[in-house]
Order: structure tokens, then C-alpha cells, then sequence
């Protein structure tokens, strides 16, 4: 790649290919160990992007446009769609969620609910065992704790982060579905397109865990988030909640916006994700982010470093082998 063609590439904010002898080779040597190790543990893909130039990819499981179902992994979209309906004016993210949910707004506790506490998991709605796990449950559940005390992991919250961003969206007089939203606005501009999404009965795209990617799109996404936003130049999604997205809070410092966050306290997981990100020693830079789906479907992010990593499973099956630790290990010993 000529000196004129890498400055294009890096002004597009694009996730591009290296070099011929790339295509040539899917597994470069300089990241071997950790291409190996993702592969021998049900990988699907791998990718590693820096400043927006890939340095490697590695496509044990077939073509690299495939699509795989990220899982939870999809959780990672949460931060852009928030980023972009404030872009548009649509939430402001300390805003009551009862203005867009109007029958939370003479409720003690709900009235008090914001939008960024529902994005960061700590609205205090969450579903009890057993409960239907539905968008008419998530609205009607009584909080057992103000706002901002506790974190929860939970599955209500993207319900009804969906459910807002529909609401805001039907009010505009648009059309009201948040994943056409996010996916015509800001996905396919980014060259992250397209995105396959499960949709729950009531034909809302499942924001928890509904997204079907390829490894080069994810890493889009990811290169925006890493980006804050900027896209050739342009504020594509609002900065200040892609850098809120990437901030924990005080009931959880480990947690963002459906992102988790390798702070320096890395005792016990985190509850509703299995890692051993926080157990184990790892050379992960503290600013690292991380969706990250069953299966080991991974989504890395660490903004100083000008990294973004793509790793994706063959299926969502648990795979009890894989170790973020380990992996993030092998690859930056070869950064």
C-alpha cells in the first residue's frame, strides 16, 4: 500500500486490508500463536484492526463475509444506536426515560429512571426468575431499589432501550424501527453492512443478543465506538455518549453501555459475563472495552492503543477452554 493510499485509507476511518501478502496468507505469522489459538478453540474469524488499517485477518471457519450470530456480542450496537438518536436530537442520555415512557411518569421510582441508567444497567428494572421476558413485563416491573444503586446485567434493559429509541422514533414521524434506524443512518455508511437481526414475537430487532455480523463489520462498529464517532472526518454519532459508553459507573465501574470495561479492578467477574478478563493477570490496557457474546465471540476495543480485534465463534455453544486473558496475551506479544 503506497504512503497516498494508507492516508486515505486512515482518513476514511475504514477498516482495510493490509496487503496482498495478506490475502495470500490468512494467518501472518507476526499474530500466529493467537490466530491458532483462536482457531483451535471454534473460531470463526479473526481480525485486528490498527487505527483503522487491518493487520491481520484469519478465516479458519470460510469466506470472511460470512455472517456469525454474536450473541450477546450484539449488546455493542446499544452505544451506537444512544449515539446517534442524540446525534439527531431524538434522547438526551440524563433525560427521564418516563418522558418517552409516559406510563412510568407518576411512578415514584420509574419517574426517576434515566436514560443512561438504562444503558448502563443500573435502572434497577430487571426480570425476576421466571417471568416472561417480554417488553409488556420489562414496562409493568416494580424497581426494589432507586436508580444508580445496583447493576444488573439484564436483559429489560435493552427492551426497553429499544422501546425508546422506537417511541422517539414513531414521535419524529419516521419509520419507528430502531434496527432500520441505526442500520440506514449509521451502519451502512460505515461499511458495516449488512447486519442480520433475530427479532423478538412482537417484531422488535432483540438488541440483547439478535445481531448476525461479519468479522469486518463488527469491526466497523467498533472502530466508530473507538473513534467517538468520527467518521471521514464527520461527527456521525455524538462523541459525548460514545465516551460515556465507555465509562463505568459508580455501582459498577466495570460496565458501560452494553460494553464491559477492563479497569484496574479485575477481582471477581462481574455478574453476567464469564471472563477471566478481571481474574487473571492480563497485559489488556485499562481503557480496553469488550462486547462479548457466549462462545467467545469477541469484540475488543482499546482506544489508546488505536486497537480494535474481531474474534468470532462458530456457534454460541459455551466454550468453557476460552480465555480472553490468555488471548490477549498471545496477540500483544506481537503488537
Amino acid at each position: 500500500m503506497n504512503r497516498r493510499a494508507f492516508l486515505s485509507a486512515a482518513a476514511a476511518c475504514s477498516v482495510v486490508s493490509a496487503s496482498a501478502q495478506l490475502a495470500q496468507a490468512q494467518t501472518p505469522m507476526r499474530f500466529g500463536e493467537a490466530a491458532r489459538y483462536s482457531a483451535d478453540n471454534n473460531g470463526a474469524s479473526l481480525l485486528i484492526a490498527r487505527y483503522g488499517v487491518v493487520l491481520a485477518e484469519n478465516y479458519p471457519a470460510g469466506p470472511g463475509a460470512t455472517r456469525w450470530p454474536i450473541g450477546a456480542g450484539t449488546r455493542a450496537f446499544v452505544p451506537l444506536l444512544a449515539a446517534s438518536l442524540v446525534k439527531d436530537n431524538l434522547l438526551r442520555l440524563d433525560d427521564p426515560a418516563a418522558l418517552t415512557l409516559g406510563e412510568w411518569g407518576a411512578h415514584p421510582i420509574k419517574s426517576t429512571i434515566s436514560i443512561r441508567s438504562i444503558l448502563n444497567g443500573t435502572s434497577g428494572i430487571a426480570f425476576a426468575p421466571g417471568a416472561p421476558r417480554d417488553l409488556a413485563t420489562a414496562l409493568a416491573i416494580e424497581p426494589t431499589v432507586p436508580p444508580g444503586v445496583t447493576f444488573s446485567d439484564d436483559v429489560a434493559d435493552y427492551l426497553l432501550i429499544a422501546e425508546i429509541a422506537r417511541r422517539a422514533l414513531a414521535f419524529q414521524g419516521g419509520d419507528p424501527d430502531p434496527a432500520q434506524y441505526l442500520s440506514l443512518r449509521t451502519l451502512m455508511p460505515i461499511g458495516c453492512n449488512p447486519v442480520g437481526w433475530a427479532r423478538g414475537g412482537d417484531g422488535v430487532a432483540r438488541f440483547d443478543d439478535g445481531a448476525s455480523v461479519s468479522a469486518r463489520g463488527w469491526a466497523q462498529a467498533g472502530e466508530l465506538i473507538r473513534r467517538a464517532g468520527i467518521w471521514r472526518a464527520q461527527q456521525l454519532a455524538d462523541d459525548n455518549a460514545l465516551r460515556e459508553a465507555v465509562r463505568g459507573s459508580v455501582a459498577e465501574s466495570r460496565a458501560g453501555f452494553g460494553l464491559w470495561l477492563a479497569v484496574p479492578n479485575r477481582a471477581p467477574d462481574p455478574a453476567g459475563v464469564s471472563s477471566d478478563l478481571w481474574r487473571t493477570q492480563s497485559p489488556a490496557p485499562i481503557d480496553l472495552a469488550m462486547a462479548a457474546g457466549s462462545g467467545g465471540q469477541r469484540l475488543y476495543i482499546a482506544p489508546t492503543d488505536g486497537l480494535v480485534i474481531v474474534r468470532q465463534a462458530r456457534s454460541l455453544e459455551p466454550a468453557p477452554n476460552w480465555s480472553d486473558a490468555r488471548f490477549l496475551s498471545l496477540l500483544w506479544r506481537d503488537l
